[in-house]
Order: structure tokens, then sequence, then C-alpha cells
């Protein structure tokens, strides 16, 4: 017969000591005094979480902005203007960029010749003998990983920092003057210098004498009128030739500058006669043209005069910046009104739900009618261009045709010994051998001035317009 056991009481649960306590404990034979470090965990420790967490995002946001204060404007860009357009003097600059996804994997000489075409393959490496190979821009440390001259079949991996100093050529953009139309504190400075006007009087004289639309960069509050062709932002070859660079340059006085999102309406000229009628036919039409281009596209009527443009758009080559509609790329929306028709164009308003990269040029090529003189989505290279605009384009064709053919840049020069790495990357700089006029040829010279731009800009309840651009006005012509 087994006896029954007796029941135990349960055992009292081990009493935790706090993790400062702990160390205090330890430190008994220094009178249980904390150390710097350890009285700094006891006040984090004590502190409220949330509180924590937002003080330590603000300490790395004010690190990030330090960090990147001067990012883009390290020295005064030195400008020069001629027929027409702001061109920059070129300078000696360094690319940096880290290793992105598709270059994984991927050899350093292939990934330069292949992804950036500005260069010819023999910049990087040249044949000099059956015996081996010389490379310049690699070997002699103009292109760099991690800071360290490596081989040029050194396989990149997830990231690498890839450097490559170069001496930049940027593309020519319009000369249109950048002007301030809009200035916190009832101040804006107007031409000519050292004239002030109220903002109110300021802004309703510029409604009716700026041809140009509104560009709003906030910092108390600025806005200027950015001229076609300008790129908003640092980006791709345009740095100095950006709108954020220039308006820096003009205004040293102003502090960094922040671009804020704003609410925009768009004017576009495109081919074609657009419905001035959107029944149910011609709503059916549209939809259904859309839908064999992209699967994924979504064309509704919202009212009798709208449409509604809803397509994904994916990057097609990061390359050539070229974007596609997709069922596979990010969600995008774009509202389309009828303005005007004319001969063989139509003027159309249009205003972006979101703000992907080249949405409303895409959405209006995806609707049937392309930007009229957009070559890359459906437009046709210099349509409607002016009778003087197509005698430039002609002069340029004749003095690249005339030009006496060069010998190739010799890379291999070797630098003199009086000589600094500056004025050698000059010496036998590509760019600067073929000059500007071969640089940048008759598309370049396109500058891009398709027939889209901003009308309209809303930001905190204000709003700012202008006259339509001149492209816009009736015409017989297109």
């Amino acid at each position: 017969m087994v006896e029954p056991s007796t029941p135990q009481a349960p055992a009292a649960p081990e009493t935790q000591t706090p993790p400062i306590d702990a160390v205090a404990s330890r430190n008994e034979g220094n009178g249980g005094v904390l150390s710097k470090k350890q009285r700094k965990k006891q006040r984090r420790a004590e502190q409220d979480p949330v509180e924590l967490a937002e003080r330590q995002n603000k300490r790395r946001k004010a690190k990030k902005d330090a960090k990147n204060a001067g990012r883009f404007i390290a020295e005064a860009p030195a400008y020069s203007f001629a027929n027409g357009y702001r061109m920059v003097e070129p300078y000696v600059y360094e690319f940096r960029a880290f290793a992105k996804q598709r270059w994984f994997k991927r050899e350093l000489l292939e990934i330069f010749t292949t992804e950036f075409g500005a260069y010819s393959p023999d910049y990087y490496v040249r044949d000099l003998s059956r015996d081996g190979v010389w490379q310049l821009a690699i070997a002699s440390g103009r292109i760099l990983v991690n800071h360290q001259v490596v081989a040029p079949d050194t396989v990149i991996k997830n990231g690498d920092l890839i450097i490559h100093k170069a001496h930049r050529h940027e593309p020519p953009v319009s000369g249109e003057e950048v002007a301030v139309v809009y200035e916190d504190e009832d101040l804006v400075r107007t031409q000519p210098a050292n004239h002030f006007l109220s903002a109110p009087v300021l802004v309703d004289r510029c409604l009716r004498e700026l041809p140009l639309p509104l560009f709003c960069l906030l910092l108390e509050q600025i806005v200027v009128s950015k001229p076609p062709s300008i790129p908003t932002h640092p980006c791709g070859a345009y740095r100095h030739n950006s709108l954020h660079s220039i308006v820096q340059a003009n205004r040293p006085d102003l502090p960094q500058l922040n671009i804020r999102q704003a609410s925009k309406t768009y004017l576009a000229r495109v081919r074609g006669q657009f419905p001035s009628a959107l029944g149910s036919a011609i709503q059916e039409q549209l939809a259904s043209e859309a839908k064999a281009k992209c699967a994924a596209s979504i064309i509704t009527f919202p009212d009798e005069d709208t449409i509604l443009i809803n397509c994904p758009l994916r990057c097609l080559s990061a390359r050539d910046g070229v974007w596609e509609c997709h069922e596979e790329g990010k969600p995008s929306e774009t509202l389309v009104r009828l303005v005007r028709t004319d001969n063989c164009t139509s003027l159309l308003q249009c205003k972006p739900i979101t703000g992907r990269t080249h949405q409303i040029r895409l959405h209006l090529q995806l609707l049937g009618f392309p930007i009229a003189n957009d070559p890359c989505y459906g437009g046709e290279l210099h349509f409607g261009e002016s009778v003087a605009r197509t005698e430039e384009i002609a002069a340029a064709k004749r003095l690249k045709a005339e030009r006496p053919v060069k010998d190739p840049v010799d890379f291999s020069t070797p630098r003199k010994e009086t000589e600094s790495e500056d004025e050698f990357m000059r010496r036998t700089c590509t760019w600067c051998f073929v000059g500007e006029a071969e640089a940048f040829n008759e598309t370049q010279l396109h500058c891009s001035k398709i027939w889209l731009h901003a009308l309209e800009y809303k930001l905190d309840g204000q709003e700012f317009r202008v006259p339509e651009p001149s492209w816009a006005a009736p015409s017989t012509e297109y």
C-alpha cells in the first residue's frame, strides 16, 4: 500500500533584481556608487519609452541633416549664357552611389561599360599590347570601391560604395531667369534690384505679366518662376543646372532649401482631336484601348467632362530613364479634362493624384493622346518647332558635319610631373576633346521642352497661378 505523498507548499517566486540594482550590488566595494555609464543607463530606463524614441529620432534626423547640408552645393557654380541656354563650366566631381540590386554579383568593369554610356569602354580599360591590359579610370583610382583601388573584375556586393571622380559636363537648360515672385514677410524681390513690392500687389502683377509656371520652394515660404527644361532637384546629368542649385546660387542668403509637396494642375498639348463629349461609346472605346495596352489599367469617368486614369507604372530602363505602364508597377492616378482643340492637337488640363515619374506623359500615351512633342512617349521630336528653332537645329547639324574628324582621345597619355590630378582629368576628358557642340547634339538641344507645364500650385490654403504658356495659345499650325 502506497502512502500518499505529503503536499508541499508552492515555492515562492524568485525576486528579480532590477538590472541597475544588480549592478549597484556588485559595486558594493565601491560604496554602491554607479559609474557615469551606469547612471546614464538608469536615467534612460526611467524615461518614458515614447519620449525616448522621439528624442532619438530627432537626434538622428539632425545628424543626417547636418551631414547632407552641403551635399549638392559644394562650390559656387560658374554659369554662362549663350543662344538662350544656361550652361555650367565643366568641373571635377565625385559621383557616389551604393550598389544597386541589379549590380549585385556583377563585375565592376561590366557595370560601368553597360550602365554608363557617357564614356567609351576605352576610358575604363584599353588594350595596349598582347601581353596585358592597361586600365585608366579603374587602375588610376578615379573609380574606387569602398574608397579602395580595386581590379576591374571585382565582383560588387550588397552595400558596396562606388565612387567615380570625373570631369563633369552638364547639359544646357533654358537661360530664362528664375525670378522670385513671392517671399515671406510681405516683401518680395523683383527687378530691378533693391525694389520691393508688398506680396498681394506683386502676386497680382505676376499673374498678369509672368508667362511661366510657378514652382513652390518652402523655407519660411518662397515662390519662384521655374523656366521649362530645368529639373527641380539635382538628378542624373544635372547638378548645378537644377532649380534647387540655381536658386541657392542666386540667393546665398537663404538657408538650406527644403522642397515640399504641393497640389499641382498641369497643361498639356497632345496629338489628335480629343473628344469633346464623353458619351458611352467614347467611354467604352477609351477604356478598351487602354486595357489592350495595359491589362491593369482602369479608365473611369467621374463626370461628363473628366477622365480618371488609373494605371500602375514601373521603371523600364533605369539607364535610359524610361518608364512604362505595367501591372507590376506602383499605383498611379491622373485626372484629365479637355480645355480646347486646335488644328491637329488638343489642350488638356491634367491633375495628378499620385506623383510617379513620367506619370502624366505615360497616362496620356495610354489614353491614345501622347504629348505632341514628347519623342519618348509617342510624340514627335521638334513637333511644332518655330522657324527660328528649326534653323538653329539645322545649323547645329551643319556645324557637326563640317567639323574635321579628330583622332580618338589617347587615354594612355601619361600624367605630367607638374600636373595636378584635376588638370590631368581635364586634359584627358572625352567631352572637352569633342567640344560642347558635339557633346550636346541637336536632339539634346531640344532641352526637354515638351508641352507639359504646371499652371497652378496649391499649398497650405494658398494658390499660385499664372497665364498659359505661349505654346498653349490657340494655333492654326498645330
